[in-house]
């Protein structure tokens, strides 16, 4: 029943490195506050949701510092980064990881999942959440840079041994998930000035490191998950992580997210749905909300993927825009619309999502989930869990903007949603969205202990 006794606490000073107070300014708006006006319970309100409010994941950060390449951990919950590395030891392994701090200030922020966190609620599903969690995240500090005029890109596909010894990631149960180049930008709000810095490089001054043996085996249970796929591809470009036709059914000037200027007050005032009244919702505001699904990203994936959406348009103020309809092409399928009672199963009696009016599935070819095997090129797990992970945070703000509820959930029936949407029997679904009316009345209960989207009693 011992607990090792706590390390001294290192003298700690202000964060001085321009490119450092950049990277905790977007962290901060990005991702670890927000403002909605909501009631929290005894949470803090993120800018951005994860599967049981456990957010898998940490952040690191590299700039230069005093001229010096410079690489720092951060604590989110602390407020405090503590300097692992710096000089020729960060710039070998920023080398051998393809990737470069940007110059004049910029900054590299690197997402740091930790599986365990998620797993030990959730199970072997948990590695999924964990991975949409980190996209919601990673694709939402894209979002934020661009807010402030600095059109951020955001790397998957790079070595990542080299980067993952120089965080000491592996030997914590930590996985390298992404790296996102943020050009210079203003860091003006002071958001920075709550955050501390310690020297952490001399590892004989922290003394041991203490881990759960419950998370080791864990841990040790992914030594089986193959290895990024893709080649390094250390060109980003612009283009939407999904091809969707809204245009249909939506004037231009409605579609999208809007200018960048405006994603910060989105970011800051997005909020997710507890229930769902089942009073009808527009048409145009769903169709507003999907059409944020297609704004570029800066990324290194390539411009085709496998991944499908689906939208199951099922009690809008329209009857007659009410179908189920393959986004790819915008095409309207012979489909009956699922009952609220359906809606209720599929989504593993959630009673409280059963009044959705609209239901936004993103699935794939079973093949396409092959690891050994698949061509060098195709997107494995990870990446098109990212996409969906990033593809959600653009619905929620989307659904922000036109003022439409919105919740995200990982326990559903597949193959119940499979017939209901009328979906290929080789595909799988990895997401499902839903939208409609607010209820925020009611308990958000992924949030409870029990893992009710799993079935669990």
């Amino acid at each position: 029943m011992a607990l090792p006794a706590a390390a001294p606490e290192p003298a700690a000073g202000p964060v001085a490195a321009p490119g450092l107070r950049l990277a905790l300014t977007l962290l901060d708006e990005g991702v670890l506050t927000s403002r909605a006006n909501r009631s929290c319970g005894s949470y803090a309100a993120r800018a951005v949701p994860s599967a049981g409010a456990v957010y898998p994941y940490e952040f690191a950060v590299l700039v230069m510092e005093r001229g010096v390449p410079t690489a720092f951990r951060i604590d989110a919950d602390r407020r405090t980064c503590a300097r692992l590395a710096a000089g020729p030891r960060v710039a070998a392994a920023l080398d051998a990881s393809m990737l470069a701090v940007p110059e004049d200030g910029g900054a590299l922020v690197v997402t740091l999942t930790r599986p365990w966190l998620s797993m030990r609620k959730y199970g072997d599903r948990g590695y999924l959440y964990t991975q949409l969690d980190a996209g919601h995240a990673a694709g939402n500090l894209i979002l934020a840079a661009a807010g402030r005029g600095a059109a951020g890109a955001l790397r998957l596909r790079f070595p990542r041994e080299a980067l993952s010894e120089l965080l000491e990631a592996g030997e914590n149960c930590r996985e390298v998930h992404s790296a996102i180049l943020v050009p210079a930008g203003r860091a003006d709000d002071a958001s920075w000035t709550r955050w501390r810095v310690h020297d952490d490089t001399d590892r004989e001054l922290r003394g041991p490191t203490w881990r759960s043996w419950l998370e080791s085996t864990c841990w040790d249970s992914l030594a089986g998950w193959p290895g990024h796929s893709g080649s390094p591809a250390p060109r980003t470009a612009p283009a939407p992580l999904a091809h969707v036709r809204t245009d249909r059914q939506l004037p231009e000037p409605r579609s999208g997210l809007g200018e960048p200027s405006t994603w910060p007050e989105l970011i800051g005032t997005r909020v997710s749905s507890k229930a769902f009244t089942g009073e009808p919702v527009p048409a145009a505001a769903v169709w507003q909300a999907v059409s944020a699904l297609s704004t570029p990203l800066e990324t290194d994936l390539p411009d085709s993927s496998p991944l499908s959406a689906t939208l199951v348009l099922r009690a809008t103020t329209e009857p007659g825009q009410d179908a189920v309809y393959r986004l790819r092409t915008g095409e309207r399928q012979p489909v009956r619309l699922p009952s609220t009672d359906e809606v209720a199963r599929a989504c593993m009696q959630q009673r409280a999502l059963a009044g959705a009016a609209a239901i936004l599935l993103l699935h794939v070819p079973r093949t396409s989930l092959a690891g050994a095997g698949s061509p060098v090129d195709a997107e494995n797990l990870r990446e098109l869990a990212f996409r969906c992970g990033a593809l959600g945070q653009l619905l929620y703000l989307g659904a922000n903007r036109a003022s439409v509820g919105v919740t995200a959930i990982g326990g559903f029936d597949t193959p119940l949603w499979r017939t209901l949407a009328g979906l290929p029997d080789d595909h799988e679904i990895l997401y499902a969205l839903l939208l409609g009316s607010p209820d925020d009345s009611g308990i958000k209960f992924d949030r409870l202990a029990l893992a009710h989207a799993q079935n669990e009693r």
